[in-house]
Order: structure tokens, then C-alpha cells, then sequence
């Protein structure tokens, strides 16, 4: 009975020494897979607000942008130039699409808006003074897609010009990576309020 009692006592001490290979392994797989996890939720959440600040990027940017000269046209009496040539009225095919378009303010001033090849933005000339409508650090303008038309219905040059906008933002870098490219087309038609023929 001694010596029954004496194994039993050692196979118990053997249990209670340490851990079985299976159990270590078991307990570092589960470690590995939920790091795992962790990594990749925290990953994707990088990845998702880049992609979102990006995006915001364009948007602005595009919008300011279309909001100034919208603005600008809306309240014009009248357009001066289209290219670079001086017209009297929208009548005579120009709605074709122009790279800059010229309008006279009220108080007699011009305001001239164009696609600026070499800054891959929208150039804003009033005067002596050319600012541009696009932040030229974080994205550009596409400028195949830049244009501006303008048309008057019924072929009239009393009728009120409709001025059309039209360009695409991209992000600046070119990177491949999804979520640090970005690309939004803005485009609209704003009838000139205050035209007044001459």
C-alpha cells in the first residue's frame, strides 16, 4: 500500500511542475491570432482616416474654387474675353470650351479666371494681382478638364449669358496607394444676374 501511495504522490508532483508542450502552444496561438487582429483594426483605421483627410483635401479646394468664380459670374455685367479674345456678347458659338474667361464687375473692374498650365490650378487675375483658387501643396487641377463656356439662349445679346464651369481636383501625390488618391469633377451652369449689354 506504501508504494501505491508513493506513485500516486509522484505522478501528482509531475502536474504540478509546469505546463504541457500543448497547453504552450495552444496559449501563444491565441496570442498570435488576436494580435493579429489588433494590428489589422489598427491598421484600418489609419488607413480610413488618411483616405477621409485626402478626400477633404479635394473637396475644399474644388469648392472654393467654384463657389469664387460662381459668385464672380453671378454678379458680372458683363463678359470681356473669352481665350484671351475680346467679345461682345455669348452668341456666336462659345460654348465651345474656353481655357479663361474675362468679366466685367460693376464697378468697371475685370476679374479674369483661367487654367494655369504650369501651376496645375485655377489663376484668378483682377488687376495687377493673380492668386490662385487651388492650394497648389496638396492637390492640382486636371487641365484637360478645366473649361469654361458661355452661351446665350435664343442666340440673343439681350438675353442673360449662361456661364458654365467645369475642372477635376486630384490629390497631388502620385501615389498608388488607394487611400492617398483622391479625384472629384466639379461643374455648373450660373446665369449672370446683373448682365447689362452694351
Amino acid at each position: 500500500m506504501k508504494i501505491k501511495n508513493q506513485k500516486s504522490k509522484i505522478r501528482n508532483q509531475k502536474h504540478l511542475g509546469g505546463y504541457t508542450l500543448i497547453e504552450l502552444l495552444t496559449a501563444t496561438s491565441i496570442l498570435v491570432i488576436v494580435s493579429g487582429l489588433i494590428v489589422g483594426v489598427l491598421y484600418s483605421t489609419l488607413r480610413g482616416g488618411n483616405k477621409t483627410r485626402v478626400t477633404n483635401d479635394v473637396s475644399q479646394n474644388g469648392n472654393y474654387a467654384l463657389s469664387v468664380i460662381s459668385n464672380t459670374a453671378l454678379l458680372a455685367e458683363d463678359v470681356t474675353e473669352i481665350d484671351g479674345s475680346p467679345v461682345s456678347d455669348c452668341t456666336t458659338a462659345q460654348a465651345t470650351p474656353a481655357r479663361s474667361i474675362e468679366f466685367q464687375q460693376s464697378d468697371g473692374s475685370l476679374v479674369k479666371f483661367s487654367c494655369d498650365l504650369a501651376a496645375s490650378s485655377i489663376a484668378s487675375e483682377s488687376g495687377a494681382i493673380t492668386t490662385y483658387l487651388i492650394d497648389n501643396n496638396s492637390v492640382k487641377v486636371d487641365q484637360a478638364s478645366c473649361s469654361f463656356t458661355c452661351q446665350q439662349s435664343n442666340d440673343s445679346p439681350y438675353a442673360p449669358p449662361i456661364i458654365g464651369i467645369a475642372f477635376t481636383v486630384t490629390q497631388r501625390s502620385n501615389s498608388v496607394v488607394f487611400e492617398n488618391a483622391a479625384s472629384s469633377t466639379f461643374k455648373t451652369s450660373v446665369t449672370m444676374r446683373n448682365y447689362n449689354p452694351k
